[in-house]
């Protein structure tokens, strides 16, 4: 997930989590005062989290597929 300054202060994980129900389990992040990023593995039904994708881009986040 990168994410721009505008969002620094806002809980997007927070409300992530309150908003759909699978778990995350943040692997690295790195906040920078221009734009940050977190490294998440998120594990739960598919459609699910394809829906909770969407919404983080709704949000403004940009969203970096990463496979092993």
């Amino acid at each position: 997930m990168v994410f721009p300054s505008c969002l620094h202060d806002e809980s997007i994980i927070n409300k992530l989590l309150r908003r759909f129900s699978f778990t995350v389990y943040i692997l690295r992040a790195n906040v920078a005062s221009e734009q940050g990023w977190i490294d998440i593995q998120i594990s739960g039904r598919a459609p699910e989290i394809e829906e909770s994708l969407s919404w983080l881009r709704e949000q403004g986040v940009d969203i970096v597929l990463l496979t092993n």
